[in-house]
């Protein structure tokens, strides 16, 4: 998914594991930011349709994208900021800002901005907003400038390390309404990747306040809630369900009534939806060891385990999959299962009571994963012919050891930085710096770079069909769950698709019943 090395940072919701690290997914991390927000009004104030939309969140908020470090957070910002892309209600990449792109080799792209997107001071929004925006994210001290390397951007390595002119980095105006981009290899999924809340633009014109290109402003900032109104310029003023917005912050404890939309939250007597999350959660086999680069072997491991009963007391929250794609990107049913002679097939390959099959399973010594790995013992143990040692690491040991190679059988999963199947299957081509497990099929590797050549959406799509079902084939990691966000949502809303897995809700979209 990656070709960048990320730090550990993940708050609670796992926005940013994807970009950060694996296995980050589930660690937590204390923010603390201020959360002021210097306003700018418009000179023409949108007219009040409905009533307002309260967002409740347990952290301060930021106005700068740079500044970004949990889901909170970026939920605000995609409602005050807009990027040339979008997510639909779906989860689908629909032009925002860009109304239309394109390339010839899927390396030097040009994106054509719309001439109605304007800042909520009447300005356009026009191309060099954008450049300056990334620079300033190259020159920052987040975390979220390596975001600049992933998408594969031009000279991006060389400026985040100081060896080359910010001027270099690969984006530039043509036009105040044409950006061009260039990268360092083909990258066809870039549009989607684009949807990244690190990469929404910054107002750099004269001093006035905040101001916004989003479909809202700050209006103002009252004790622990920051009320947005309707940006006026907004090019799709007129789709908008709700002309007010409040973000008000809760403390744990706090009742829920009078919120509409609170992720993650801490009350446990309020009924929650299971938003699926692109993230996957699942064991990597080493291939470089003997045994696990035998497929029988793998085969019959995975076989023996069953995820529904792995995640048992959990299956709300965790969804239980034989597969190590988010289900939204898995394409076409597999074929019928079929059963495994485990014991026939492990002896076939000269696994033998008098010679088991031993392996190493390490795993995190804590929490619900420490759970799911004693479990996971107990299932193989459960065959005369395989002898589990369990090795539980503390998280931070689990992290050096996968990156080390210093594993047999390890516990593992993904999350997507964007809603694109590459950012699952790359991982697991030969060359690639997250392919840790030293995975080795030539036809995948073959497959995957073709699906980088330009080529139609159609063939790009079969393409990964193809990898996935030889990925599926191998048994390249024993798949468990697919991670899911608990969302208290009120019962009067809609617009908001629950099957949509960026896990993104737009304000904008959402409506009122009547």
């Amino acid at each position: 998914m990656s070709s960048f090395k990320r730090p550990t940072i993940l708050p609670s919701a796992v926005l940013f594991c994807a970009i950060f690290s694996l296995t980050s997914c589930d660690q937590p991390k204390q923010v603390t930011i201020n959360n002021s927000a210097p306003t700018q009004t418009p000179t023409t104030e949108p007219e009040v349709r409905i009533p307002h939309l309260v967002r409740g969140v347990y952290g301060d908020l930021v106005i700068s994208p740079e500044k970004l470090q949990n889901d909170e957070q970026a939920n605000f910002l995609r409602d005050i900021l807009e990027g040339l892309v979008i997510y639909d209600p779906q989860g689908n990449i629909i032009p925002a800002v860009a109304e239309s792109w394109q390339t010839k080799d899927n390396k030097v792209w040009t994106f054509n901005l719309r001439e109605s997107a304007k800042w909520s001071n009447g300005l356009p929004v026009t191309a060099d907003d954008f450049v300056q925006s990334w620079r300033k994210l190259a020159t920052s001290n987040s975390p979220l400038k390596e975001y600049l390397a992933f998408i594969n951007l031009q000279h991006a390595t060389e400026v985040l390390q100081g060896e080359a002119d910010l001027a270099q980095l690969g984006v530039q105006a043509l036009s105040p309404q044409q950006l061009e981009i260039r990268l360092e290899k083909a990258t066809p999924h870039l549009p989607a990747m684009l949807a990244h809340p690190a990469l929404l633009p910054q107002y750099f014109g004269e001093p006035q306040g905040f101001v916004s290109n989003g479909a809202y402003y700050v209006k103002d900032q009252q004790g622990d809630e920051i009320h947005l109104a309707q940006n006026p310029y907004y090019w799709q003023a007129e789709n908008m369900g709700f002309s007010l917005v409040d973000y008000k912050k809760l403390t744990p404890n706090q009742d829920l009534t009078g919120i509409d939309i609170v992720a993650n939250p801490k009350q446990s007597n309020v009924q929650v939806t299971y938003l699926p999350k692109l993230c996957t959660y699942y064991y990597e086999f080493n291939f470089n060891d003997p045994s696990l680069a035998k497929s029988a072997v793998r085969k019959s491991l995975v076989f023996l385990a069953s995820a529904r009963n792995l995640v048992r007391g959990e299956q709300q929250a965790r969804l239980a999959s034989n597969h190590f794609l988010p289900q939204s990107m898995q394409g076409e049913p597999e074929n019928a299962w079929s059963p495994v002679l485990v014991e026939q097939l492990l002896q076939q390959n000269g696994i033998t009571e008098k010679s088991p099959l031993v392996l190493r399973l390490t795993f995190d010594q804590e929490g619900f994963n420490h759970t799911i790995g004693q479990r996971l013992v107990q299932m193989w143990s459960q065959s005369d012919l395989i002898h589990i040692q369990a090795d539980p690491v503390p998280w931070q040991t689990l992290l050096e050891k996968r990156a080390k190679g210093d594993f047999q059988i390890i516990r593992s999963g993904w999350c997507a930085d964007y809603n694109d199947p590459s950012a699952f299957l790359m991982n697991f081509y030969s060359k690639s710096p997250d392919n840790k497990s030293a995975y080795h099929n030539e036809k995948v590797d073959a497959l995957l770079e073709q699906s980088l050549q330009p080529i139609s959406t159609q063939k790009r799509t079969a393409l990964y069909q193809q990898v996935s079902q030889l990925l599926q084939q191998d048994n390249v990691v024993l798949p468990v769950f697919q991670y899911t966000t608990p969302v208290y949502l009120s019962p009067n809303l809609q617009g908001i698709d629950k099957q949509n897995p960026t896990n993104v809700i737009y304000s904008k979209d959402v409506k009122q019943i009547n």
